[in-house]
């Protein structure tokens, strides 16, 4: 009987879409600007499941393999190393006239393993992976086994965070969107963190029925899941593992964004603007702040705090 690491890379090996001509003209053009760096893309968020809307903006994790020859600037070395995944912004002019935009974020081939592990506490990697996404144009098959399987691997610590929160039986749609729902309430985020995770859910319930009979066995005649039983203590300290991450995830969060403020033209006002979208709150910046956005980022990171941006 194959074992459940295989079933897994099979559900996601079937996840695998014809990407549209804007995003590979995207990619070459990611590929262009870090030459020779890039291992592979994994193309994820609303654009993807909106695959045709010109308006929806690009998301990409760019996995590479040096964060030193990937990056011009030797402070964006530093803080990608410290701080992975480091967030670009780029735009592209398409063959019918229109402009796409995308945010990539660039975070190393061993750095995204890492991330998508138990050995992670922070969830912001093997949360957003374990959902449907799609690998692009990895360097060779070895990468791309490597990639999947980290995956694979989010996709089980998931659900080993999310199961003792549940007592007796649950169905795959309430246990996917509690676990998701846990990791979006880790991270500044525009909308409602439960009903977000619901939406994710139940436009998936298929797959992620399959991913509940792979880890849990099969459901009961009422298609309930047996959860494994947890102790009392089990059980708190799951519950505390999440109070901890949304502790601590959103300053960082935070702190990822407005260090993208030095990757491209215009950047804070980007930061800014986003997040106005997540939290309501904006701030007024000068010139000189705009040329110097790493300079005055403590000042303005201070301001926002104090206005509310990061609860």
């Amino acid at each position: 009987m194959p074992d459940r690491k295989d079933k897994i890379l099979r559900i996601l090996a079937s996840e695998q879409l014809k990407p549209s001509q804007n995003v590979i003209n995207m990619c070459d053009k990611i590929k262009t600007r870090h030459e020779g760096r890039v291992q592979a893309f994994v193309y994820y968020g609303s654009s993807l499941r909106a695959m045709n809307d010109p308006e929806k903006m690009l998301d990409f994790y760019v996995l590479v393999d040096s964060y030193r020859k990937t990056h011009k600037s030797p402070l964006r070395v530093v803080i990608n190393s410290m701080l992975p995944p480091s967030v670009y912004y780029m735009e592209n002019a398409n063959a019918d006239g229109s402009i796409s935009n995308c945010k990539y974020s660039i975070i190393s081939l061993p750095a995204f393993e890492k991330k998508c592990s138990g050995k992670a506490f922070l969830s912001v990697v093997w949360g957003r992976f374990s959902q449907p996404c799609v690998l692009l144009f990895p360097k060779s098959e070895s990468i791309k086994s490597r990639i999947q399987l980290a995956r694979s691997r989010g996709i089980r610590h998931v659900a080993n965070q999310t199961a003792p929160l549940f007592t007796g039986k649950t169905d795959a749609i309430k246990f996917w969107a509690r676990g998701f729902m846990e990791s979006y309430k880790t991270e500044l985020r525009p909308e409602s963190s439960e009903a977000r995770s619901e939406e994710i859910v139940a436009r998936y319930e298929k797959r992620y029925g399959a991913l509940m009979e792979t880890i849990y066995g099969k459901p009961d005649v009422q298609n309930l899941f047996a959860m494994p039983v947890a102790s009392s203590f089990n059980q708190m300290l799951c519950k505390l593992k999440w109070f901890g991450r949304r502790l601590l995830g959103k300053p960082v969060a935070a702190i990822r964004i407005l260090s993208s403020a030095v990757t491209f033209d215009g950047g804070l006002d980007y930061v800014l603007h986003k997040l106005k979208n997540h939290s309501g709150v904006t701030i007024p910046v000068t010139e000189g702040q705009r040329r110097h956005p790493i300079l005055w980022s403590p000042v303005l990171a201070w301001r926002l705090y104090r206005k509310g941006a990061f609860k």
